[in-house]
């Protein structure tokens, strides 16, 4: 029967529609967690790329992975070059960092690798409508495409760059040249199915198995016909075999250049599967992957669309329903031996599974349809019935088709809602959560918002706080107690629940003690940030606990000189603890280590300059330095009254002649050159020296 054209309109809108449904779900937070990075995998896949392109070397010297979603990446990582060294952020492509670790200075390149994989993914979605529209029509189509837009487990991978999400787009297109052979056994099928084998295979490695679903659609296709399925197919099937051999190698020609090394790490990967640490464990596992499917993959109610419809798709549409079962099987039966259990591995299968959930529930909505026309269709008196085969409808058939399309449209309408709602419910949660910013970011906001005169220790990446002067990143901070980094000048810590087995529990506990939060960080269990829980924690000044020498010293009313902390050693990158060091002996060419305690008496006027003169015996001057206190990052001008503010004044030394040696410090106006008056004069004697 030819379309009305309502429905000519939706299938022209609906590939445009779905696209659009899927980028947005995967466009939508491109930037989760950055600039921390939180899957394992996206920092080996950026590293290799990163590689690649500063060698411009195409062989990525690494076959653990197939190698097409890395040189799609190299295009990618190519334009992110081009454009952030024409905006300033990037010198040169050697300024993209070869190693990311956890943590990555290039977010931006991170965005646009992670567009390319969601572009793959929502392309995914469009041609798994084209296939469902070709198997078992507009409905089941619209409803396998909107599923896999919305799917929770598609869209988050989609996000992550890696070859699983990408996956996907390879196994559909090799479906579609399959159920080509299935439909009509022609060599369209076998040349598209061949080549999609051979792409498929340079995404995934086990992604090729699924190419044994050919020999079944050919199977199905010659079902009784022995004779052809040997003189026409099976030549057909070498053709493809061998088709999909020489896409792989055209993608992966390093497969044969760098055979040895091809060898060694695609039989390396395949023991990865025998370590351990996957989803879950076990050869066989089959009920690991039910329940993955039962619990999210398709919810409780699209496995039982599935498994409900199942009986009447075998019995409608025999061919389409064993064609994409197969492909299920294969996959599964290469999948269960594992002893290492990944559900990612699944996005190979994925697809073919949502469409047959979508054609059982469009299969179990006709024949509620039906039904429920047949109960409400019938009609009083005798009715004539035309028997004659070309007969037109008689008038109670037509009523009972219309009532069992509108049946059968609500029916669906309702079951669609019921799939479809904890998709997008999950979805949503997903998005909303990655939206939001990193608990290790958001706690250095609020740490760098607070005063900086004092030191803060910090268990989050070193690379986030490089070049800070007060900021000390460590491993582990429970080893102290909060007294300890008190004495030692620290007043912030960063604390970072992850760090802290249940035995530790204590040591974590005995951190907060005496302390304020000035920001608690949600624990990752409760979906509410990405990264770890813990807290911004406030020690309080405390500096009689802080050991240092007492030297007190007034400048023009604003700023306090409480002591100083000396001793011998090379100029420090940031400022650190001195513990009360007051080591002022020294070999010649020696430099020294100094910290300076000042407190702000009123905000000072100007970001003043502080000299340090080192006098001889006569009087004469033989060493200087003229730096602006904390001029890394916190000048005078921005100190709070009251504060403490420790100061890093380390100070090379020429190659002085024993002897002793006068130390003065002050302070003047830089713009003016003017000393900033010491209640006792000005410069004032901090220390005295001896070069031995």
């Amino acid at each position: 029967m030819p379309f009305s054209p309502s429905r000519r309109w939706l299938e022209r809108l609906a590939i445009p529609a779905l696209l659009a449904l899927a980028l947005a779900t995967r466009l939508w937070t491109l930037g989760w967690g950055l600039p921390y990075v939180e899957h394992p995998d996206e920092p080996h896949y950026v590293e290799v790329v990163v590689d690649m392109v500063q060698r411009g070397d195409p062989n990525p010297n690494f076959f653990r992975h197939p190698p097409l979603v890395f040189y799609l990446l190299t295009i990618v990582a190519r334009a992110y070059a081009w454009w952030a060294v024409r905006a300033g952020e990037l010198a040169s492509l050697a300024d993209l960092p070869s190693k990311t670790y956890t943590y990555t200075t290039v977010p931006g390149l991170y965005v646009w690798s992670r567009a390319l994989i969601a572009v793959l993914g929502a392309a995914t979605v469009g041609l798994l409508f084209v296939l469902g529209r070709r198997m078992f029509g507009l409905r089941a189509a619209l409803l396998a495409a909107v599923f896999l837009a919305v799917a929770r487990f598609h869209v988050e991978h989609s996000y992550y760059i890696a070859t699983s999400g990408p996956t996907s787009l390879a196994a559909v297109l090799l479906l579609l040249g399959m159920w080509e052979v299935a439909r009509a056994g022609a060599w369209r099928g076998y040349l598209v199915a061949g080549a999609a084998t051979g792409l498929a295979a340079a995404v995934k490695y086990n992604a090729a198995a699924i190419s044994l679903g050919l020999g079944v659609a050919a199977l199905l296709y010659a079902w009784g016909r022995w004779g052809e399925l040997l003189r026409v197919h099976l030549p057909r099937l070498i053709a493809a075999a061998a088709l999909s051999i020489v896409v792989f190698l055209i993608v992966n020609p390093f497969a044969l250049l760098d055979f040895d090394h091809f060898y060694a790490d695609v039989t390396g990967q395949s023991g990865f599967y025998e370590l351990g640490g996957g989803n879950f464990e076990g050869p066989w596992n089959v009920g690991g992957y039910a329940g993955f499917f039962w619990s999210s993959g398709l919810g409780w109610f699209g496995s039982l669309a599935l498994l409900g419809g199942l009986p009447l798709l075998l019995r409608r549409w025999p061919r389409q329903t064993a064609l994409l079962l197969a492909v299920a099987a294969i996959e599964l039966l290469l999948l269960l031996p594992y002893v290492t259990n990944f559900l990612r591995n699944l996005l190979i299968i994925y697809p073919a599974v949502v469409l047959l959930a979508a054609a059982g529930a469009a299969a179990l909505a006709d024949g509620l349809g039906g039904l429920l026309a047949r109960r409400a269709g019938g009609v009083e008196g005798p009715q004539l019935i035309d028997v004659r085969p070309d007969a037109p409808p008689s008038p109670l058939e037509r009523r009972r088709f219309a009532l069992a399309a509108r049946w059968s449209a609500a029916a669906l309408a309702a079951l669609a809602a019921v799939m479809l709602a904890p998709q997008a419910r999950d979805t949503f949660w997903l998005l909303r959560y990655w939206g939001q910013p990193h608990t290790l970011v958001r706690a250095a906001e609020e740490l760098r918002a607070q005063p900086r005169g004092m030191l803060a220790a910090v268990e989050s990446n070193p690379v986030q706080w490089a070049g800070d002067p007060v900021v000390e990143p460590v491993r582990w901070l429970g080893t102290y107690p909060p007294d300890w980094y008190r004495e030692r000048g620290y007043r912030f810590l960063i604390v970072n629940s992850e760090n802290y087995a249940p035995q530790d529990q204590a040591a974590y506990e005995r951190l907060f003690a005496g302390a304020s939060v000035l920001l608690a960080l949600p624990s990752r269990d409760l979906g509410l940030m990405p990264g770890p829980g813990g807290a911004l924690l406030d020690l309080g000044e405390y500096p009689d606990m802080i050991p240092f020498v007492r030297r007190p010293a007034r400048f023009g009313g604003q700023i306090e000189l409480l002591g100083y902390e000396m001793r011998p050693g090379d100029p420090r990158p940031r400022v650190s603890p001195l513990e009360g060091a007051d080591e002022r002996a020294l070999a010649p060419g020696q430099p020294l280590q100094i910290n300076l305690y000042w407190r702000a008496l009123a905000p000072p006027a100007a970001d003043y300059t502080l000299f340090l003169h080192l006098y001889d015996a006569a009087g004469q001057r033989v060493a200087q330095r003229d730096l602006p206190p904390r001029s890394d990052d916190y000048p005078p001008s921005r100190w709070r009254p009251g504060e403490l503010v420790i100061d890093r004044a380390d100070m090379p030394l020429p190659a002085l002649p024993p002897g002793e040696y006068r130390f003065d410090i002050g302070l003047y106006d830089t713009a003016t050159g003017a000393a900033l008056p010491a209640d006792s004069g000005a410069p004032i004697t901090l220390a005295t020296i001896s070069v031995r």
